[in-house]
């Protein structure tokens, strides 16, 4: 199995307050990767959550939590923006738009596609793997991957 961690769920694994959901969240991904669950997410992802993080630092200086995205970056792979996952990309988005199927509005940079390039990059790598996406919302995602909710994905 491989799981593939979106923004969302990124979000909820840095926040500073380790409880309700940000700790559910953390002894989630524990608890795959203790059973050799292979958790990974992208450079994307990263970039959607640390700029938000480096946001509310400024506001906040105290608040350090690009030292939690930091360090899960040392506990889970993020795949890079290779070339063929930009046009793996741009030919999602354009099937995306012909079936009128958006994501994200025509001028906006449409991460959601960047995510399902990865996704479909990696089932072809791995034919035989189980891969999914955990969101906090399988909206858009799920229409064109394995997406589920994060508390939905259990061994």
């Amino acid at each position: 199995m491989i799981v593939f961690i979106d923004s969302g769920v990124l979000g909820l694994l840095t926040n500073p307050n380790k409880e309700g959901q940000p700790i559910a969240c953390e002894n989630w991904l524990y608890s795959l990767l203790g059973k050799g669950v292979y958790v990974i997410s992208s450079d994307v992802c990263d970039y959607e959550v640390r700029r938000s993080l480096l946001l509310e630092k400024a506001k906040n200086p105290r608040n350090d939590s690009v030292n939690n995205l930091d360090e899960l970056r040392e506990i889970i792979d993020f795949l890079k923006l290779e070339t063929e996952v930009m046009f793996s990309a741009s030919e999602t988005w354009v099937e995306a738009r012909q079936q009128g199927r958006k994501t994200a509005d025509d001028s906006s940079f449409d991460v959601d596609m960047l995510i399902i390039a990865h996704w479909r990059l990696l089932k072809k790598k791995y034919p035989s793997r189980y891969i999914v996406i955990a969101t906090t919302n399988v909206k858009h995602l799920g229409e064109f991957t394995e997406a589920l909710n994060w508390q939905e994905i259990q061994l």
